[in-house]
C-alpha cells in the first residue's frame, strides 16, 4: 500500500513537471528536458522501488528453500529416532506397535524432551512416554492408565527448597548436564567441581587440571553430601574429596 502510494506521488511529480516544461521551454530545449525527465524517473522507479522488491522476493525465496531443508532434515530425524523406539519395544515385546500422539513429532525430536506415544499389543500397557536428553540419548517408559477416587486430604503446608536443593534445579543440573554431555562425547568420563565453583578435567596422566567452565552461586561446602545425593539421582557416580566434588559417569 505504502509503495503504491509512493508510484502515484511520483507520478503526479512527473506530470506537474512535464507541465512546466511543456508551458516554459520553447525550441530545441524542449524534446531534451522531457526525455531527461522521464530517463531520471525510470531510474528512480528502478532503484527504489523494482531492485528493493527483487532484493525481498529472493530473500524470501531463499528463506522457503531454508525451511525446506530444515524440515527435511527433521523429517530425516524423526525417522532415525522412529527406528531407535520401535527396536526399545521389540526388544521386549516383539509384537508392538506405535504411534505418535502430539501433533508435530519432528519439532519434539529436534527440540528434546519427553512425549507420549500409544502403545499396540502390549499387554496391560497403552502408552509410553519416550525421552531424548541433550546427549541424543533415548529412553522408553511404558505407562499405565489406572483411574482412581478422588479423595481429600489436606493441604500441605508451603515449604521452601533447601538451598542447595533450589540451585541444582535451578542452574545446577542444567549447566551439569549439558558439560557432561559435551565431555561424553569426547571420550571423557569425570570431572571435578572445585569449591569456588571451577570446574576442571584432568585429560592427561600428570594430574594437571584443564578448566571447563564455572558454577555460579556454588552453595557451601557443608552442603555438599546432599548435593552428592542429587547428583546420584540423576545417574551420575559423585563424592567429596577434599576441597572438590568429584563426579563420574
Amino acid at each position: 500500500m505504502k509503495q503504491t502510494k509512493t508510484i502515484w506521488s511520483s507520478i503526479g511529480l512527473l506530470t506537474g513537471v512535464v507541465i512546466a516544461i511543456l508551458a516554459l521551454v520553447r525550441g530545441t530545449w524542449q524534446l531534451p528536458l522531457l526525455i531527461g525527465t522521464f530517463a531520471l524517473w525510470g531510474l528512480w522507479l528502478l532503484w527504489t522501488q523494482v531492485l528493493p522488491f527483487r532484493r525481498t522476493l529472493q530473500a524470501q525465496r531463499r528463506q522457503e528453500q531454508a525451511e525446506r531443508f530444515d524440515r527435511s532434515l527433521a523429517q530425516l530425524l524423526l525417522r532415525h529416532v522412529n527406528y531407535r523406539v520401535s527396536d526399545c519395544l521389540k526388544a521386549v515385546y516383539p509384537d508392538a506397535r506405535w504411534e505418535w500422539m502430539m501433533r508435530d513429532p519432528a519439532l519434539f525430536v529436534a527440540q528434546g524432551g519427553t512425549g507420549r506415544i500409544r502403545v499396540f499389543g502390549i499387554k496391560d500397557y497403552e502408552y509410553a512416554d519416550v525421552t531424548v536428553d541433550q546427549s541424543g540419548k533415548l529412553s522408553c517408559s511404558l505407562v499405565k492408565m489406572v483411574s482412581v477416587q478422588e479423595t481429600k486430604e489436606p493441604a500441605a503446608p508451603n515449604q521452601e527448597k533447601p538451598e542447595h536443593e533450589a540451585w541444582y534445579e535451578a542452574q545446577g543440573r542444567d549447566a551439569l548436564g549439558k558439560l557432561v554431555a559435551d565431555l561424553d562425547s569426547r571420550g571423557h568420563n569425570a570431572l571435578t567441581v572445585q569449591e569456588d565453583g571451577s570446574i576442571c578435567i584432568c585429560p592427561k596422566a600428570d594430574g594437571k587440571e584443564v578448566k571447563q567452565g564455572v558454577l555460579s552461586g556454588l552453595p557451601a561446602k557443608a552442603l555438599w553430601p546432599e548435593l552428592v545425593k542429587l547428583l546420584e539421582q540423576d545417574g551420575l557416580a559423585a563424592a567429596v574429596q577434599n576441597d572438590c566434588i568429584a563426579v563420574t559417569w
